[in-house]
């Protein structure tokens, strides 16, 4: 494969975590939020899991325009439609037009996963590839802190329009760093004909480690993402910092298990560390069940046993992804596309479900996570060696 110039690593640091950041960065504002249009604590948990129902459909537009059109335009088209939903969301006077914006925010952040995680496909392959998504995984294992630090000072400084005014400059800002400094890496495949939608569906709904990995990278984001939904609730006012103390706090246990992929033995392949991982997903969402039923999973005590979950993530992630497309070089956009849609609905479904939690106790929401927690470690089984 002729080389090809790589995408900086800085923007492809800022692009990946861009959306993480997004979903984030809402949460300490959640409480503020639904005391302003005068919500349950339920049902604001819908800015949430209405960004990942629009994510989902993201994946596939912008990776089937990436394989039509080149990385770069599908990059700054999805760029420059979430800033505009973004905005949106800023100057938004009724909740419900809040969260359509919301939704268009997540269907053009994809592009960041989606696309850039083609570009990078288009640039390495084989163990440099999965040693620069380990590298990826430990650097980005610090931006849950981003989001809600950020996330606290704004809200604390102006409530939820401070967040979304911050994010669309941000989201301009990087689109026009992309325009000079982001290469066209999509393949020119000479002589050889492009594979149909059609036909790279069928390969995909045949491909059953691949369906498993996508199920798994589904389960491990809910676990995750309904903590950050669920936090500011739970935890309650914290000095200081705020809910920012619990960000940090996650990000030294992402870089935990970025650290711990790094030092596992070479033998040991990606199913086995993917196994792992989820091994101390599930303990941490049995041990905060374990708490809550004896009556003690409040305020700290509530995070803290969680923190497993987030060790767990930083050691299975890196190892689904990776290797998760290497038998589609002729059509990585589209089936990447095909792969992120997959687990993007159902992390979309699973936020859904928690919203139809009570969160007046800790209980529902742990035994919801120990439930899940089981469920990856028996679909994990499934992973060929």
């Amino acid at each position: 494969m002729p080389d090809r110039p790589r995408p900086p690593l800085l923007l492809v640091l800022a692009l990946l975590a861009l959306p993480q950041v997004a979903e984030t960065i809402l949460s300490p504002a959640l409480p503020a939020l639904a005391s302003h249009w005068r919500l349950d604590d339920a049902t604001s948990q819908w800015t949430m899991a209405l960004f990942f129902v629009g994510f989902a459909p993201g994946i596939w537009l912008w990776g089937w325009l990436a394989d039509r059109l080149g990385r770069r335009p599908a990059l700054l088209g999805g760029l420059g439609l979430a800033a505009l939903a973004t905005f949106g969301a800023w100057a938004s006077t009724d909740y419900s037009y809040l969260l359509a914006c919301r939704l268009v925010q997540g269907l053009g952040l994809a592009t960041c996963s989606v696309t850039v995680q083609a570009s990078l496909r288009d640039v390495l392959q084989g163990p440099a590839l999965m040693s620069y998504f380990v590298t990826l995984g430990a650097v980005l294992a610090w931006s849950p802190a981003v989001g809600p630090l950020g996330g606290q000072w704004l809200a604390d400084l102006g409530g939820h329009p401070a967040v979304f005014a911050t994010l669309a400059v941000l989201l301009a800002s990087l689109a026009a760093l992309v325009v000079p400094a982001w290469p066209e890496t999509r393949p020119l495949l000479a002589g050889t004909p492009e594979p149909a939608t059609l036909a790279i569906f069928r390969r995909v709904l045949a491909d059953r480690p691949l369906q498993t990995r996508a199920l798994l990278v589904a389960v491990l984001n809910v676990l995750v993402f309904s903590f950050y939904a669920a936090g500011p609730f739970m935890v309650g006012d914290l000095p200081g910092l705020g809910f920012g103390w619990i960000g940090l706090t996650i990000a030294i246990a992402g870089s935990l298990g970025a650290l711990l992929n790094r030092r596992l033995p070479r033998t040991w392949n990606s199913a086995r560390r993917v196994r792992l991982g989820l091994a101390l997903a599930a303990a941490g969402a049995t041990a905060q069940t374990l708490l809550a039923a004896v009556g003690y999973a409040e305020g700290l005590y509530w995070a803290l046993p969680a923190l497993p979950i987030f060790i767990g993530f930083g050691v299975a992630i890196p190892n689904l992804l990776g290797p998760a497309l290497h038998a589609y070089d002729d059509c990585r956009g589209r089936a990447g596309a095909l792969f992120g849609l997959a687990y993007y609905l159902l992390i979309g479904l699973g936020l859904g479900a928690s919203t139809l939690l009570p969160f007046d106790r800790p209980w529902p929401l742990a035994a919801y996570w120990s439930l899940l927690g089981l469920v990856a470690l028996l679909l994990a089984r499934r992973l060929p060696e």
